[in-house]
């Protein structure tokens, strides 16, 4: 009976020192398959994971996040991104969306069906209906807008309709101005405003 005891402590003993090193050999094996699956190279600004590659090299969920020069605090993310090859820091995304903290509390919140972001030239485009809202009660729609990643600079390009606080209104472009030393920022209609009032807007 002492015998059969010994045998199965000494049993025991060696299992406590056997599993755990069959594990952690598991564990490294996994590791190293999942690494040769890693894309290789995938642009700074992309935080995401690998998606299928059935198109190429793709990244799901990428996000880019920094501060501008005066000191709004600016976020990027898509749902799916695309290097473009050849291009350094250059990514074709889809469902891109975009938030801007500025300094003085409000925000600005931009959405479209494509993108590109080129970090090397330091901005975003934003294409394919693009609907931008603002905190202090702008809500518009444009065909495409640019951001620039350094500073709060934001441009149309081109048409956009919506509502603002004080009713319709329609321009033949919106920009956006960081905050200067005398003013906050701002957002600029230009080209041809036309401004249909309606009391009790919101």
């Amino acid at each position: 009976m002492a015998v059969g005891d010994n045998t199965y402590s000494l049993l025991v003993a060696w299992l406590k020192i056997l599993l755990p090193l069959a594990a952690l050999g598991l564990l490294s094996v996994l590791f190293l398959l999942a690494r040769s699956h890693e894309p290789a190279e995938a642009p700074r600004w992309v935080e995401g994971r690998p998606a299928e590659r059935q198109a190429g090299e793709q990244v799901t969920r990428p996000s880019f996040a920094g501060v501008t020069e005066d000191g709004t605090r600016l976020t990027v993310t898509a749902r799916r991104a695309l290097p473009e090859p050849g291009a350094e820091g250059r990514a074709v995304t889809e469902e891109l969306r975009a938030m801007a903290d500025l300094p003085d509390g409000s925000q600005i919140r931009l959405a479209a069906r494509t993108g590109l972001l080129d970090e090397t030239e330091g901005y975003v485009q934003l294409a394919g209906g693009v609907e931008v809202e603002s905190s202090v009660g702008y809500r518009v729609a444009a065909e495409r807008f640019r951001i620039q990643l350094e500073r709060l600079a934001m441009d149309s390009g081109g048409p956009v309709t919506g509502r603002g606080p004080a009713g319709r209104i329609e321009a033949g472009r919106l920009q956006v101005e960081g905050a200067t030393g005398e003013t906050g920022a701002r957002l600029l209609f230009t080209e041809g405003v036309k401004l249909l009032y309606e009391p009790g807007s919101e």
